[in-house]
């Protein structure tokens, strides 16, 4: 063997090493990368479930505060804004828990638009028309679109495929990209509003503060406002006046329904209760929505909790998760 015959063997032998080494190396990065991807997901699935489990622990307290509540004043008690809307926050091991209680009965229940078989309860359809046109947009709402926005969230709800005159059933929402079609059941979450026909994002930023989504309430038990816990918008809705009519009335509070009648008659005028039906207003508050959300490490989780309370039994309802 010549010595050129020798030096392109060796040279070959070199490159090989090089590339077995290159490869090795490449490997190894990778195993090393997908380990530490595989570790960072298995923390961040650890973190996600104590920040969980934190968040049911929230709940309990919620649900603790809200029976004891019932505890010290009795059944006779009465429920306000000020009272729940406080944000509770807790430092806990790796990071914090920070929630707060929101009196659902101040707001307009978006299921009251119908009844229990479906049908369109005209006192709620009318109070929604007059709370739609109520709301702080740069433009006001006209009754015109009121309306049509209003049986298009009653056309939502009910079973039937028959559009109200203006609503919105299946042939509208099948021709849309990507067609959907409408629940044709209760709202589950006012978020639900975002797919009925004619609202948007700004009309519903206007809208959220106002509405809630409740299970139906039985015939026998009508889910009346907590008028300690109502927003001005929907109290004037369902008095029928306008939101600088009632922003006197709306800054108490009541220890019986007969008290805020007296002054509802006092503040606005004889007027003020025309039509509304007596059982239509109350104190205190059965159904209460919770958000609570625990920051572990560099994990976030929210739980949105809708409790129901029936004296001293406080159970939850709905629960949803948001993790970040």
């Amino acid at each position: 063997m010549n010595r050129r015959t020798s030096n392109r063997q060796s040279g070959v032998a070199l490159l090989t090493a090089m590339l077995v080494v290159t490869i090795a190396t490449v490997l190894a990065v990778n195993l090393l990368w997908q380990t530490g991807v595989s570790l960072q997901r298995t923390e961040n699935l650890l973190l996600q479930d104590q920040a969980r489990q934190y968040g049911l622990g929230g709940e309990e307290l919620a649900r603790f505060l809200l029976a004891d509540d019932i505890r010290i004043n009795g059944l006779d008690g009465t429920d306000t804004r000020s009272e729940w809307e406080a944000p509770l926050f807790f430092p806990v091991d790796g990071g914090s828990l920070e929630g707060f209680l929101a009196d659902q009965q101040g707001r307009f229940d978006l299921n009251s638009l119908v009844d229990r078989e479906g049908r369109p309860v005209p006192f709620t359809q009318d109070q929604y028309r007059r709370l739609l046109t109520l709301l702080p947009l740069e433009i006001p709402m006209d009754p015109g679109t009121a309306a049509a926005l209003t049986e298009a969230t009653i056309d939502w709800l009910d079973p039937d495929q028959t559009p109200m005159l203006e609503g919105a059933e299946d042939d509208r929402y099948t021709g849309r990209q990507p067609p959907y079609r409408p629940a044709n059941f209760w709202f589950v979450s006012p978020s639900e509003l975002m797919a009925v026909e004619g609202y948007t994002a700004d009309l519903y930023r206007a809208l959220e503060p106002h509405v809630t989504a409740l299970p139906p309430a039985t015939a026998a038990a009508r889910r009346a406002l907590n008028v300690n816990s109502a927003t001005n918008v929907v109290l004037a809705s369902l008095l029928n006046q306008s939101v600088e009519r009632i922003e006197v009335l709306a800054s108490q509070e009541f220890e019986s329904v007969e008290e805020f009648q007296q002054a509802a008659l006092d503040d606005i005028g004889p007027d003020a209760l025309a039509d509304v039906p007596p059982d239509a207003f109350d104190i205190r508050s059965s159904w209460f929505l919770l958000t609570v959300t625990a920051s572990i490490g560099s994990v976030q989780s929210t739980m949105y909790s809708l409790l129901e309370r029936d004296g001293e039994n406080v159970r939850s309802r709905l629960r949803s998760f948001e993790a970040r």
